[in-house]
């Protein structure tokens, strides 16, 4: 068995097993002035739409205090859906 992309073009050989679909969600505990039950979440997915691979990303809050911290997110996000 091989799990490939299913842009790969592979996805409809045995044999195969095509990830479509990868979906991350990432959670980090609140601001300091927020209330402390809160917990920030942030959800990037990834599909092929039929043309193209594209991420989208989706949060209600979700608080940096440097670039640096955001650029790592998406690169972790790179490696686990294959980028």
């Amino acid at each position: 068995m091989e799990i490939v992309n299913i842009e790969n073009g592979k996805a409809y050989t045995d044999g195969i097993v095509a990830v479509d679909d990868v979906i991350v969600k990432y959670i980090q505990s609140n601001d300091c002035t927020e209330d402390t039950d809160v917990v920030q979440e942030l959800t990037i997915s990834s599909r092929n739409n039929g043309c193209a691979r594209f991420i989208n990303i989706k949060t209600d809050n979700w608080s940096i205090s440097d670039t640096e911290e955001i650029s790592k997110i998406i690169e972790d996000f790179k490696k686990r859906a294959s980028f």
